[in-house]
């Protein structure tokens, strides 16, 4: 357990509101917010965007010409339209945007953030926003398979593995999504800023020498975003704590992304966590369990919590249900109408109880160190 100087650290650090959010109960009466507004051209045109990377030495940009191509056959538009892109001298196409990746600890982010930046989250007017997401009916205990076939290896699922299927990009559950990165691993994150991200520490290729390479895909169901087929995003930027261990109170990151997704989707807002809040069904977690989903599960309580070096907290869960790809997910609950995460999901943990017993915990990475670093990134991202 603790300290009691670490306890008054974390009191001192504490990001947000004490009172307790919506329980599982709560939020089962709560009305959607409903519109009718539609996004402005500018956003809605981040629906409809593609992108190709190229890179070279020759600083000059590639040549693009357009030219219409008549159809020999009945398109719906008339035409369809050829797009060239002509390369310089030594310019290829290259490999998405490479992401610089540092480490640091918590006392750096929270000196170079800016005080009194809003923790709140933000619903662009043009989202409808659901308490509860809409699942896919009799999608609620099927067997999880990977997109090869092969089925999920579990962390801990105790009972039966109880998160469901959801097919909804409305606010908040477009925020999260898939994350992809160039060492083949997958894991789950969520918007938290325009153009922010918070993902666990050890998704990031932090010694791929400036070859690395995160990708982040909001409302990602089973393979192509709800927002439109070409969104998704790549990492410029990341920034954390991580020094390999798979399991951390400080297995978070925070990555900034090359196009405004938020502006999109929306983000959510954060919040510290309070122990006064232990075992109360209060918390949802979203994930990519084997790179596929996007599953769910509220009603998820806390049972323990324990602090952690570089400001962080490992919150532990013996009924919150996490598989391999649920790295990442964010677990959140609701205060009032604003949805906001505590923290990501780390790994699965057993503690042995001498002389012959054990516990077993799903861990989710929380703490100052955690809210300082998105406070950090929505100062200076």
């Amino acid at each position: 357990m603790s300290s009691s100087y670490e306890h008054q650290d974390e009191a001192r650090a504490f990001t947000g509101d004490r009172h307790h959010p919506l329980t599982a109960i709560e939020l089962g009466g709560q009305r959607p917010i409903l519109t009718q507004n539609l996004p402005p051209l500018e956003i809605a045109a981040l629906s409809r965007r593609q992108s190709i990377f190229v890179s070279g030495s020759n600083v000059d940009r590639p040549d693009v010409a357009i030219a219409a191509v008549e159809s020999n056959f009945n398109a719906p538009a008339g035409h369809r339209w050829r797009i060239d892109l002509t390369l310089k001298e030594n310019q290829h196409f290259a490999v998405p945007t490479s992401v610089n990746a540092v480490r640091a600890g918590r006392d750096v982010f929270r000196q170079a953030r800016v005080t009194g930046i809003s923790h709140h989250g933000h619903r662009p007017a043009w989202l409808d926003q659901f308490y509860l997401p809409r699942t896919v009916p009799g999608m609620d205990s099927k067997p999880l398979r990977r997109l090869n076939g092969k089925t999920v290896r579990p962390l801990w699922v105790f009972g039966d593995f109880s998160p469901r299927l959801f097919r909804d990009a409305s606010y908040p559950w477009g925020c999260i999504g898939s994350i992809h990165n160039n060492e083949g691993y997958s894991g789950t994150g969520a918007l938290v800023g325009r153009n922010l991200v918070v993902t666990a520490g050890h998704l990031i290729p932090w010694s791929s020498g400036g070859n690395g390479w995160v990708q982040f895909t909001p409302a990602d169901y089973l393979g192509t975003s709800l927002f439109g087929s070409t969104v998704t995003a790549y990492a410029t930027d990341a920034r954390g704590y991580d020094d390999g261990d798979t399991v951390a109170g400080y297995d978070w990151a925070i990555l900034k992304l090359d196009r405004p997704l938020g502006d999109l989707a929306g983000y959510m807002g954060y919040n510290s966590y309070d122990s006064d809040w232990e075992d109360g069904a209060y918390w949802t977690i979203v994930g990519y369990p084997g790179g596929v989903g996007p599953f769910w599960q509220n009603g998820i309580s806390i049972n323990d919590d324990d602090s952690d070096d570089n400001g962080g907290q490992e919150l532990e869960t013996e009924n919150g249900d996490t598989v391999s790809g649920h790295s990442g997910s964010p677990l959140f609950a609701w205060w009032g109408t604003d949805p906001r995460v505590i923290g990501v999901v780390s790994g699965e943990e057993e503690e042995y109880k001498p002389p012959f017993s054990s516990r077993k915990d799903n861990v989710i990475a929380s703490g100052s160190g955690f809210t300082d670093l998105i406070a950090w990134g929505r100062s200076n991202w």
